[in-house]
């Protein structure tokens, strides 16, 4: 079974809202997989500590650490640099995960349109076709697959979720997809 693992950034709203994009970012690995880069993950982690001086239980979020890195700040910003660099080589050199985002532009959408329901439609979409062509590392014979977002609308998600089982239409539309719905 593959897992995937989504979190967002930005926020869903149309007006007054202080993003024009909202993205949702999911992270895919095999469970016979997980547990290997999980430790993976630990002793990178250890390594951060050491070199940088990133205590493990703080987060990486790039925009804290480029504009307003509050407590961060005893670390050198050249070094906070160099650890989102790190992280991305440390997701980049790694064969047996997958990456996948969606972004919506919330700019041009008219009152009423769900940017939530739309980026998280693609996101579980793009995982289930990727699971049904087999495109995912490893040649598991198990094609099946776990959302587990992070702390987001789990009531609304559920109900998207659960529609989705029964009809689950995947728009063809390059116009609709270059606007990051779909």
């Amino acid at each position: 079974m593959y897992l995937l693992y989504a979190d967002e950034s930005g926020d869903t709203g149309l007006v007054a809202s202080p993003t024009k994009y909202f993205i949702l970012s999911g992270l895919v690995v095999h469970e016979t997989r997980w547990r290997a880069f999980l430790e993976d993950i630990v002793a990178f982690r250890r390594h951060l500590r050491v070199t940088k001086g990133l205590k493990l239980r703080e987060e990486i979020h790039a925009a804290p650490f480029i504009t307003n890195p509050g407590a961060l700040v005893r670390i050198r910003r050249n070094d906070r640099l160099d650890i989102l660099k790190q992280c991305l080589d440390f997701l980049g050199n790694r064969s047996d995960i997958s990456l996948c985002t969606v972004v919506v532009n919330k700019t041009p959408k008219p009152v009423g349109y769900d940017v939530f329901e739309s980026a998280w439609q693609a996101l579980i979409q793009r995982f289930d076709n990727t699971m049904r062509n087999r495109n995912y590392p490893g040649a598991f014979a198990d094609q099946r697959g776990l959302v587990l977002p992070d702390n987001t609308d789990g009531g609304k998600l559920t109900t998207l979720m659960r529609r989705m089982r029964h009809y689950n239409p995947v728009p063809n539309n390059l116009a609709h997809q270059a606007q990051g719905a779909g």
